[in-house]
């Protein structure tokens, strides 16, 4: 079974079966990198018991159950409050790892 990008859907090769970026997009994306690092470190920090499971604390907008962890800046990975879906979406985008202006 093939895996296709999910920013340019072509197909993934060479990478990890799991990936689902492609080599180009994550070097033409540095923001996208950013958080899919972001990420990957709150993953690992709930793993090794360091942050809590999102799923077990409450949304610190709304008191909603939190389904989530939100990031407001990538180059801080594991500064992260708790948010259910929907606040996430409303908080809108974090501050990228790299910004153009540094490139």
């Amino acid at each position: 079974m093939t895996t296709l990008c999910r920013f340019c859907n072509n197909e993934i090769v060479g990478r990890d079966s799991r990936a689902k970026v492609c080599f180009p997009c994550v070097r033409d994306n540095p923001k996208k990198v950013g958080s899919v690092s972001a990420i990957n470190a709150v993953q690992k920090a709930i793993k090794k018991g360091i942050l809590a499971p999102a799923k077990t604390l409450i949304c610190v907008d709304c008191g909603r159950p939190g389904e989530c962890y939100d990031h407001r800046d990538y180059g801080k990975p594991l500064d992260v409050v708790p948010v259910c879906r929907k606040c996430n979406y409303r908080r809108g985008s974090a501050i990228p790892l790299f910004s153009s202006k540094s490139i």
